[in-house]
């Protein structure tokens, strides 16, 4: 039986992108994750992720769906040099809720325009559709939930789910306690939660309010939601390989279920 969905993590580096041997085991590409659910090819977000020629071999036809979490330059800066939207063939239909007055497309525009970008989006020669995101909506037999996450500026979290396999991407979130009940409802018994955990608890004093969690708030989300598997994602740029093992161990030490992504990591649920 072929698996309902196949998913490649491509960036869960948080903030900028890094490199150098203490970056290799985790990866320092920014946000970015593809999904193969049913037949629809789907991208969770766009940074320097996106970039990698790893993300090719998933893809099946010249039709995909972009969901973008928010604007915010590190989830974003793959999208300019994103070689399928230079492809006349393709068609992309990119999903990004309507804020601060700013349509979709006028936010992406706020990156790719002069001049920060020498090129508008209608420079692509694929066929790129802009979407505003509703509370819930279907990428052909894909379910798609959506709720309001906790950042400044605002940013969406997306939950895919078809044949009651599901995935709940909830990255650049701040909860504000160990149970937040809106979410926890939200991604109940889902099959994999991908969560935020960019910040240790001694740093988060000094960073509360910049909108992204703690290992330790994460790990326990994850146990009062009831996933079945947790990544936790958008590791802090200046965490090397080893600190983050460290980190990883601790955790898995009362949360077997609970583990950090990795670039590269494939999974089919």
């Amino acid at each position: 039986m072929q698996d309902t969905i196949r998913l490649k993590l491509l960036g869960v580096r948080g903030t900028v992108p890094v490199h150098g041997e203490q970056f290799r085991q985790f990866g320092g590409a920014t946000s970015c994750v593809f999904l193969r659910v049913g037949e629809e090819s789907v991208i969770l977000d766009a940074g320097t992720g996106l970039l990698t020629q790893k993300v090719y071999p998933f893809f099946s036809g010249k039709h995909f769906s972009l969901l973008l979490t928010h604007p915010h330059v590190d989830h974003l800066m793959g999208l300019p040099m994103f070689a399928p939207l230079f492809d006349s063939e393709s068609r992309c239909d990119v999903y990004l809720k309507t804020r601060n007055g700013l349509t979709a497309r006028e936010q992406v525009e706020r990156l790719i325009a002069p001049p920060l970008w020498p090129i508008r989006t209608g420079a692509f020669k694929g066929e790129m559709r802009f979407h505003d995101v509703l509370p819930s909506f279907q990428i052909g037999r894909v379910q798609v939930d959506t709720m309001d996450s906790v950042h400044p500026g605002g940013s969406t979290i997306y939950k895919l789910s078809l044949d009651g396999v599901s995935v709940v991407y909830a990255t650049d979130f701040e909860p504000a306690d160990d149970n937040p009940e809106a979410f926890c409802a939200f991604a109940k018994g889902c099959s994999l939660l991908l969560l935020d955990a960019q910040y240790t608890d001694e740093e988060y004093p000094r960073v509360k309010g910049f909108g992204h969690s703690t290992i330790s708030r994460s790990a326990a989300i994850a146990d009062r939601c009831g996933a079945k598997r947790t990544l936790l994602i958008h590791h802090d740029p200046n965490r090397t390989d080893s600190q983050l093992i460290e980190l990883e161990q601790a955790v898995r030490t009362g949360n077997p279920n609970v583990s950090f992504g990795r670039e590269g990591e494939e999974i089919c649920l």
